[in-house]
C-alpha cells in the first residue's frame, strides 16, 4: 500500500513540475524576439496639416452631408380648392413627398388599372408583331376605338390600350396572350405584390370593376414602375396615335385621354416630358396619374383620385405642379445651399 502511494505521488508530481516549467517558460517569452507572436499594429495617427501647423480645424473643412431632396422655399401652403378625394405628389428622383391629401385612402382606380395589365403582359412571351382579330367578347359599350372584325398587330393594340385607354384593346391582348382571364388577374395581383403596392387589388384587366383599387401613394409608385418600361412610357406620352386595321385601308386616328398632353387643358409643360394615365367609372370619379418635368428637368409625379369632373382632374394636377415647382428648390437651384444649411 505504501509503495502504491509513493508511485502515485511520483507520477503526478512529475506532471505538476512539467506544467510549472511550461508556465514559467511562456511567461518569460518576449514577443519582439518572436515575430509570429506579435499583435497587429495600427499606423500612427497623423494630424491634419492645419493642426500640425498649429491652426484650428473649422467645421467647413470637414466633409459635409447635404440633403439632395427638394426643399420648400418658405412655409407657404397650397391653398387652391381641390375637388379630388385623394391627392399625392412626390419628387420622382427621391420620392420626397411634396403634397398629400387623404393619400392612404383606397380608391377605385378605373383605367389606371391598365398600367398593371400592361406590366403583366410585358412579362409574358408575347409576339408583338403577330396579329389578332377583334372579337365580340373583346368589346363592350365603351370599346368604340376598336370594332369587331378589325385585325391589328398586338403592338398596335398596345398603343391603342394606353393612348386611347381602350378596354377592347386590353381584352384582345389578354386573349392573345393565351392565358385565361381569371389566371391573368392572378398574375396582375402578383405583379402588384412584387412592386410593393400593399393597398392594391385587382379583379379584371380594364378597370371597369370598382374592385380594382389602390391608394394614391401606391398609385404613384405604380406610375414610377410602369414608366421604367420604355414601351409603356412611350405610349403614355403620346398625344395622338393612328392605329391601322390590317384589313382596312384607312387608319383610325386616336387622341390621348390625357388632356395635358393634347393641351386641351392649357399648360406650360413640355409635351415631351409628360406621361400619364387616366381613369373613370362612376364609383371612382375622375382619376389621373401623371409624370411632369419643369424647364430644369426637375421631375415629379402627381396622382389625383376622385375629382368631380373630367377637366378638374387635369387642372388640379396642373395647378399643383405649378405651385410645387414655384415653391420648392432642387439641389441645382440657386439658393438651395442656404436652405440646406
Amino acid at each position: 500500500m505504501k509503495q502504491k502511494l509513493l508511485d502515485f505521488l511520483s507520477s503526478y508530481g512529475l506532471m505538476i513540475i512539467g506544467c510549472l516549467l511550461i508556465f514559467i517558460a511562456s511567461a518569460s517569452l518576449k514577443t519582439n524576439h518572436y515575430p509570429l507572436l506579435k499583435f497587429p499594429e495600427s499606423a500612427p495617427i497623423t494630424a491634419p496639416a492645419q493642426a500640425r501647423e498649429g491652426g484650428d480645424i473649422t467645421p467647413k473643412e470637414l466633409p459635409m452631408s447635404r440633403p439632395v431632396v427638394p426643399l420648400p422655399k418658405d412655409k407657404t401652403e397650397f391653398t387652391d380648392n381641390l375637388t379630388a378625394v385623394s391627392v399625392y405628389a412626390v419628387d420622382d428622383f427621391t420620392d420626397t413627398v411634396l403634397y398629400a391629401k387623404n393619400s392612404l385612402a383606397v380608391r377605385p382606380l378605373a383605367s389606371i388599372t391598365k398600367l398593371v395589365s400592361m406590366l403583366t403582359l410585358a412579362d409574358l412571351p408575347m409576339q408583338w408583331n403577330s396579329t389578332t382579330t377583334i372579337q365580340g367578347s373583346d368589346c363592350d359599350s365603351s370599346s368604340h376605338q376598336v370594332e369587331v372584325g378589325e385585325e391589328y398587330t398586338l403592338d398596335d393594340l398596345w398603343n391603342v390600350a394606353l393612348v386611347a385607354s381602350s378596354n377592347g384593346a386590353v381584352k384582345a391582348l389578354v386573349r392573345a396572350s393565351g392565358i385565361l382571364p381569371e389566371n391573368f388577374v392572378i398574375l396582375m395581383n402578383r405583379k402588384a405584390q412584387e412592386l410593393g403596392l400593399t393597398s392594391a387589388t385587382f379583379a379584371e384587366p380594364t378597370g371597369l370593376d370598382s374592385a380594382n383599387a389602390a391608394s394614391a401613394e401606391d398609385t404613384a409608385r405604380l406610375l414610377r414602375e410602369a414608366l421604367k418600361y420604355e414601351k409603356i412610357r412611350q405610349a403614355a406620352g403620346t398625344a395622338e396615335y393612328y392605329a391601322q386595321p390590317l384589313n382596312e385601308a384607312k387608319a383610325k386616328r386616336m387622341w390621348s385621354t390625357n388632356w395635358l398632353l393634347t393641351n386641351w387643358i392649357p399648360n406650360k409643360f413640355d409635351k415631351e416630358n409628360i406621361a400619364g394615365k387616366t381613369g373613370y367609372i362612376i364609383d371612382s370619379g375622375y382619376n389621373f396619374a401623371v409624370y411632369l418635368e419643369d424647364e430644369k428637368k426637375h421631375a415629379i409625379r402627381i396622382v389625383v383620385l376622385g375629382a368631380d369632373s373630367n377637366e378638374s382632374r387635369f387642372s388640379e394636377a396642373r395647378d399643383l405642379a405649378e405651385w410645387i415647382f414655384g415653391h420648392y428648390l432642387w439641389p441645382d437651384d440657386e439658393g438651395y445651399d442656404e436652405l440646406a444649411e
